[in-house]
């Protein structure tokens, strides 16, 4: 009978032990989880790493089961690898639109739809476009989160020089031909390469026609026909005489513009605090319709915030409520506010206060109603506008007219789609 006993008295002894020693992955109601996010490096940086340590340190003491949110800084060529090789995953991450069908069939992404449902109101705030893309086979599978559309930077010292009154702004393409003509007349350079670097030149200005554009796929070929994109290639040959060897994004081309020696230069709301801080006298607008009062251009660019699947209905609970966090009015009002980036919440960038805070976040909530998307996010793996990287040099060393460009843009898009089995 003690011997009985003594065996009872040492299980006892054991299972307090456990009791008190489990600490924070005890399991259970008493678990508290350690979170990972992986971020854009400058996430971490500045106002942006001031903002998300602060949403962290609400979000730990509001929610008595996350231990720690640890953000892990990433630039986009490590986020897309470390997350296609599918080994240590994050529980969250912050990644291009561009690459979210890429995510969705190699990633167990975490399906956010009872969230959305669960909050009509707070679905309703955001762009509808960007709940239509994130809605795929039944689930949501992302936040939209921060927004970009291509703009044009003016140094208005240079404008003066040429004999152009700023507050004409950029009415037309037409305009914007004669404004070039009399920088380069003034003795200034009129503006960078739209041709070469990157294709948010012609890509932005394809965007200004986008409305008469049949864009899709059908069969696995394009729906856009060659005739729709000869005035892209038309306008891209008017611009090519007034720009020099430069390219949009370089150093030396944000170099030349903010010491006067650049009139405009094409680039997105990530350019605009460098820019500031130099001081020199500047505005922004929007890439030009074809009509006065039109749509205007520019390529939008979307990224979102995902979760990854945990099969731990806790766990994921708890990444569902920060991910929520992330995209509520106050945070991506914050956001906009505080580092001049434009969301995806239509409530936020429509709201005065926002748009009367930053000339940035004005011109950017007036091109996000015009633009092109840059692809179908979300539903299609195809980058379908960056087969005019190849063309549009062609078009001007005159090797292909306009019409020939067209056609030859639309047998590289299908052949892109043919190589992706779409």
């Amino acid at each position: 009978m003690k011997k009985i006993l003594g065996v009872l008295l040492i299980m006892l002894i054991a299972g307090s032990l456990l009791i008190s020693c489990g600490g924070k992955n005890s399991g259970g109601a008493d678990k508290k989880y350690d979170l990972v996010f992986w971020v854009y490096s400058d996430f971490v940086q500045d106002e942006a790493g001031r903002l998300m340590n602060k949403w962290i340190q609400e979000f730990t003491a509001e929610n008595e089961n996350c231990n720690s949110i640890t953000m892990v800084p990433k630039n986009d060529n490590e986020l897309l690898t470390g997350l296609m090789a599918g080994v240590g995953l994050p529980d969250m991450f912050s990644a291009s639109a561009r690459n979210g069908k890429q995510y969705r069939e190699a990633v167990g992404l975490l399906d956010l739809k009872p969230m959305f449902d669960a909050d009509p109101e707070y679905t309703k705030g955001f762009y509808p476009k960007t709940i239509s893309t994130i809605t795929v086979d039944g689930g949501m599978w992302a936040i939209p989160f921060i927004s970009g559309v291509n703009i044009i930077f003016r140094n208005l010292t240079v404008l003066e020089a040429a004999g152009i009154d700023p507050a004409e702004g950029i009415p037309t393409y037409d305009a914007f031909i004669e404004q070039l003509k009399k920088v380069k007349a003034a003795g200034y350079d009129a503006t960078h390469s739209w041709v070469t670097g990157s294709i948010a030149g012609p890509g932005s200005i394809m965007a200004s026609d986008s409305q008469n554009i049949t864009i899709g796929v059908a069969n696995g070929k394009t729906t856009i026909q060659p005739s729709q994109l000869v005035r892209t290639f038309d306008t891209l040959k008017r611009i090519i005489p007034y720009s020099n060897a430069m390219t949009s994004g370089q150093d030396i081309t944000l170099e030349a513009f903010k010491t006067n020696k650049l009139a405009y230069m094409l680039g997105g709301a990530w350019n605009d605090p460098g820019i500031a801080q130099s001081g020199v006298n500047y505005d922004i607008v929007l890439v030009p319709p074809y009509e006065k009062g039109g749509w205007t251009g520019g390529l939008q660019s979307w990224d979102f915030i995902y979760g990854t699947e945990s099969n731990d209905p806790v766990k994921n609970e708890l990444v569902l409520k920060w991910l929520k966090k992330l995209g509520s009015y106050e945070s991506q009002k914050a956001w906009t506010m505080n580092i001049g980036r434009s969301t995806l919440r239509q409530d936020v960038m429509d709201d005065p206060e926002v748009i009367n805070n930053k000339l940035i976040a004005r011109v950017s909530s007036e091109g996000l109603k015009c633009g092109m998307p840059q692809m179908d996010f979300m539903h299609s793996a195809v980058f379908w506008p960056s087969a005019v990287r190849d063309v549009a040099p062609l078009v001007a060393n005159g090797t292909l007219t306009s019409r020939q460009a067209a056609e030859k843009f639309v047998e590289e898009v299908n052949k892109m789609y043919a190589e992706s089995g779409e």
